[in-house]
């Protein structure tokens, strides 16, 4: 049987690491440098495919307790897999606890925001269980103090068990 044709059917476990940047807001930005623990399940339906939920938290103004952000990315994601890369895009609906300003006040706001996921990972050989993966995620935060896009970029590690 071709290596490639043993691995439909299996289901895949992934725990990542990284750092990143996220941005909310125009003129009075918020958001900084983000920590971002990461898990992914998904099931491998055919060689070139997969099937995956991805949870990551992405952390934010971590200097400041008051303003410290969250945002849980919840994606339902393909897996596009060719040889040691595999591109992932999908849908997402993320909770959110941010610090949103308008131009003269800042707030906590809470709520829920569909999003858009985007990534690659990256494993150095096919039975490799350390690899890298790069993501760029974008919601739309509705918010009253501010509402706009998010875009949250993140390279991370990733063990695959």
């Amino acid at each position: 049987m071709l290596p490639g044709i043993a691995r439909a059917g299996e289901i895949e476990l992934e725990a990542g690491l990284g750092v990143g940047i996220t941005s909310l807001g125009e003129r009075r930005a918020t958001g900084g440098m983000t920590l971002q623990p990461s898990i992914a399940l998904g099931w491998r339906f055919a060689e070139w495919g997969s099937l995956r939920y991805r949870n990551a938290i992405s952390f934010f103004n971590l200097k400041d307790l008051r303003w410290i952000g969250v945002i849980d990315v919840n994606a339902a994601v393909l897996g596009i897999h060719h040889r040691e890369l595999t591109l992932e895009l999908g849908p997402s609906l993320d909770a959110f606890a941010v610090p949103l300003c308008a131009d003269t006040w800042c707030q906590r706001e809470h709520g829920l925001a569909p999003a858009v996921h985007l990534g690659a990972i990256l494993f150095p050989a096919p039975e490799s269980r350390l690899g890298g993966r790069g993501t760029v995620h974008t919601a739309y935060i509705p918010g009253i103090a501010w509402s706009g896009i998010s875009i949250s970029i993140a390279v991370e590690g990733v063990y695959r068990f």
